[in-house]
């Protein structure tokens, strides 16, 4: 049996979710968590071991981008002509983000948990760290008009039912953020009402974030002008189907969106195409 919501209340999100991974060269592959000064209080939450990493110098990143292999040179050169079309014409489709609104905490360090003693943050379980968590494990975000939770999931087969690890009451989340900057488009951080707060990688990518960065956080809404949803429907795919667009500002200042269709049986589905907007509002909020 799997994990269904209360029979009062609507589940809204379901996907996988891990801590997020820095994308940086001085940080790719790493994440660490901290205080508010800065220091490591991995020891103080009592975890399972992991890895102890350390960012790499400057010559070893340069090292790391020039010498990664066929394979990845081909990436890099590929994300580097994305970003260099995205950053000239932004009217285009975005992917993960061009640069980072936060160097030094998504170049030089990679803090995927700000915490104080004795904040929410900290209560957040270990198996969202996929370096310490079991091999046969995932966890899964669920969003419900309620609550947020996170779920342990067996990735073997068979029945096992998907265990509570952490939830929390939606009015305990201040803040959402959206970041530009991510490994798979899919960076959010959960900012808590006493100022922790964690930075979370949706493997459903953009398209997830954006959800619930709109979901959870209105204030981050925009709505588009005349002119830019002129635009939208310039570019998209011809659509019978009722839809809307999903809009929401990044932590870069950029507004992405996505559309939203309405499928005959009532079921929203989002489109896995974002778009940059150039012409937008502020959404009310309330």
């Amino acid at each position: 049996m799997d994990w269904y919501p209360e029979s009062d209340e609507t589940l809204l999100y379901r996907g996988r979710v891990a801590f997020a991974t820095g994308r940086a060269a001085k940080v790719a592959g790493m994440r660490w968590f901290r205080d508010e000064a800065g220091r490591d209080i991995t020891p103080e939450l009592g975890w399972p071991a992991g890895p102890a990493y350390t960012p790499r110098s400057e010559a070893a990143a340069r090292t790391g981008r020039t010498l990664g292999g066929i394979g990845k040179g081909i990436v890099v050169i590929a994300a580097m002509a994305i970003n260099a079309v995205s950053n000239a014409n932004p009217d285009v489709s975005v992917g993960d983000g061009a640069r980072s609104a936060d160097p030094a905490h998504e170049v030089e360090d990679f803090p995927v948990l700000v915490a104080a003693p004795g904040t929410a943050a900290r209560t957040l379980p270990y198996r969202l760290d996929p370096d310490r968590r079991p091999a046969d494990t995932a966890t899964d975000l669920a969003v419900t008009d309620r609550r947020v939770v996170v779920l342990g999931v067996s990735t073997k087969a068979g029945l096992t039912p998907a265990e509570v690890l952490w939830e929390t009451p939606r009015t305990a989340i201040a803040s959402v953020v959206k970041h530009a900057f991510g490994t798979h488009g899919g960076d959010l951080s959960l900012v808590f009402g006493d100022g922790s707060r964690a930075r979370l990688d949706l493997l459903d990518g953009s398209r997830a974030a954006v959800q619930l960065t709109a979901e959870l956080c209105p204030r981050r809404r925009v709505e588009m002008t005349e002119l830019a949803l002129q635009k939208m429907k310039n570019r998209a795919a011809p659509m019978k189907l009722e839809h809307w667009w999903e809009a929401v500002r990044q932590d870069d200042g950029t507004v992405v969106a996505q559309r939203v269709l309405v499928a005959p049986d009532g079921k929203r589905v989002r489109e896995s195409r974002q778009h940059d907007v150039t012409k937008w509002i502020d959404a009310p909020v309330g």
